[in-house]
């Protein structure tokens, strides 16, 4: 390369740096995204909570979680938290909390302003004798919804309202079993133990 060459090219690098450094940083962003989407866990490998109120200790939490529910094939765990007395509940409820959510913890106070049946798996009298039997639950006209949380059980994780709460199975979840809407596998019943083992 003579000098001239190396003199045009300083030049215009002068000018176009820039350019090459969106350019990496694209790159990058696109090999994320595209990493992300080829290498997704399936459904059933990952949990998410929504809890009325504060988390605690969230990494605690996840390590409880992935240790106790390694033969369920659990990789993740989430926890979407929303405060009452925040203006934004009911939007983060309906939004992440209906759409990514396998257990919501609600307090009885909000859900008898909800509908439940648009988003909770109805228990039947089959499931709640192989998962539940005797323990306190939540009904709305007449249909079971929700288990009792004991919230002694959870106290170290996360702050919940002071009244009954109820955890109300996403009938869109993939950890719940046999009871999912789509590629069932009795196997894949993740969130109902986890309902069990925090229920009342």
């Amino acid at each position: 390369m003579n000098e001239l060459a190396k003199k045009r090219m300083k030049a215009s690098f002068k000018y176009t740096w820039p350019f090459y450094l969106v350019s990496a940083v694209v790159v990058t962003i696109l090999f994320n995204f595209i990493f992300g989407i080829t290498h997704k866990l399936p459904a059933h490998q990952t949990i998410t909570i929504f809890v009325s109120g504060e988390m605690v200790n969230s990494k605690k939490l996840n390590g409880d979680l992935l240790e106790k529910y390694q033969e369920n094939e659990l990789k993740s765990v989430s926890c979407i938290s929303a405060s009452l007395s925040d203006g934004t509940y009911y939007s983060k409820l309906s939004i992440p909390g209906y759409n990514t959510a396998d257990v919501l913890i609600i307090p009885v106070s909000r859900l008898d302003n909800l509908v439940v049946s648009s988003f909770g798996l109805d228990l039947s009298d089959e499931l709640i004798n192989s998962y539940y039997p005797g323990y306190a639950l939540y009904a709305q006209e007449g249909i079971n919804y929700g288990v009792k949380i004991d919230i002694e059980k959870v106290k170290e994780y996360m702050t919940l309202p002071n009244e009954d709460c109820y955890m109300i199975l996403n009938g869109k979840s993939q950890n719940i079993g046999e009871y999912a809407m789509e590629n069932a596998v009795k196997e894949h019943d993740t969130a109902l133990q986890l309902v069990k083992d925090w229920g009342m």
